[in-house]
């Protein structure tokens, strides 16, 4: 079977030559646009705290401006990096150059400025998504990981948006509270279950902390390729259980990783990030502040990691830089993965024993490592399912 999965793609690249043509690949669909590197609070478990960085820089506005004729191409903008959003001073003209566009837009942010000015602002565009940042369901735990944050204040701004929204009769922005999974923080998620679904919000999600950038933070991760902790399963199972009473949307991240990913949630297939300066990234993790070198961890292993970016806007269109070759050879390792095994998947149209499906598995293996991510992605945690 792997034998001929190899021969379909060599035939296929074959016909393509003759052709005189690149191989056909998606085209971009959501951008995530870092607007500044400047933020209010210091986070534990952000790079910004730990790392000097390209801080307090926000991005321009005319290469936003030369850049949105792109957005209609699009399906959804994401106003968000390594810095709170609102900040920037002209956030709102950014959003809204994203909606003339005929684009959905959102951003996350840590709701310390989400006063009546800005949740006007965002019911006039209206802004399509707003996620806020939470770190435990008690403000000992959150403002000991968001310093500087105080967590009845922040969920009573969210509850003034949520109420704002619905006194205006519109069904938008979806607004999400975004729960990070932490060794400190997951004992909180069933009352943070209670607290969402009081204030009114649509949604609870929870993700892991996949990029830690500090020894205490790789240390301090609850996921991992073993099974998860009993303890931290019981706090999840009570969390879904609570959720599912109230009729009320939480959505969980995988606690126990994969290397049977095909594609990362970031999908560098179709989304990109850009940051603050403009350079084009195939996600947040690859240009942390600007054009920072940073150092990560992996399975307890410090990772140094160098920007990888394939252009900047500042100097070129969107268009031209999603076709560039070292671009094109990045994401064409991750078609060439995804497209290995859906072949399989279509050529194996039935399992009749437990030998067979030891047999499928095997192939299956032999495809991924045929067509491995990426090698700056082969020591992230997305990559694995985190």
């Amino acid at each position: 079977m792997i034998d001929r999965i190899r021969r379909f793609f060599r035939k296929k690249e074959q016909g393509k030559k003759q052709a005189g043509s690149k191989p056909s690949l998606p085209a971009p669909a959501v951008a995530q646009i870092e607007v500044t590197t400047r933020c209010n609070l210091k986070c534990t478990m952000c790079p910004r705290t730990h790392f000097s960085g390209d801080k307090n820089v926000d991005f321009p506005f005319e290469v936003f401006e030369s850049f949105a004729e792109s957005f209609s191409e699009l399906n959804h903008v994401h106003l968000q990096g390594w810095g709170e959003p609102l900040l920037h001073p002209r956030i709102f003209d950014m959003a809204a150059l994203v909606v003339k566009n005929q684009c959905r837009v959102g951003f996350t942010t840590n709701g310390s400025l989400l006063d009546d000015r800005v949740i006007g602002e965002i019911l006039r565009l209206p802004v399509h998504h707003v996620a806020v940042s939470v770190a435990g369901a008690d403000d000992e735990v959150h403002g000991a990981i968001r310093v500087g944050s105080n967590l009845d204040t922040l969920l009573g701004r969210v509850a003034n948006l949520v109420d704002a929204r619905n006194a205006a009769g519109q069904s938008e922005p979806v607004v999400h509270l975004s729960y990070m999974m932490t060794r400190k923080a997951v004992a909180g998620l069933p009352e943070m279950v209670r607290k969402a679904h009081e204030i009114g919000v649509d949604r609870l999600v929870t993700p892991n902390l996949d990029c830690p950038v500090t020894r205490d933070e790789e240390e301090g991760r609850i996921f991992g390729f073993g099974e998860p902790e009993k303890d931290i399963e019981k706090v999840l199972d009570e969390a879904r259980i609570l959720a599912n009473k109230k009729k009320f949307r939480m959505s969980v991240y995988p606690l126990k990783l994969s290397d049977e990913i095909l594609v990362c949630e970031l999908n560098p297939l179709t989304q990109f990030f850009v940051n603050v300066h403009g350079d084009v990234a195939p996600c947040p993790y690859a240009s942390l502040m600007g054009r920072t070198p940073y150092n990560r961890y992996f399975l307890g292993e410090t990772v140094p990691t160098e920007p990888l970016v394939f252009g900047s806007l500042a100097e070129s269109s969107m268009g031209a830089i999603w076709q560039q070759d070292a671009y094109r050879k990045f994401r064409m390792q991750y078609w060439n993965r995804r497209t290995a095994y859906d072949n399989l998947s279509k050529n194996r149209t039935s399992i009749h024993s437990v030998f067979g499906l030891q047999d499928y598995i095997r192939e299956i293996d032999g495809v991924l490592s045929e067509y491995p991510v990426p090698p700056f992605c082969r020591k992230c945690y997305k990559a694995f399912g985190a």
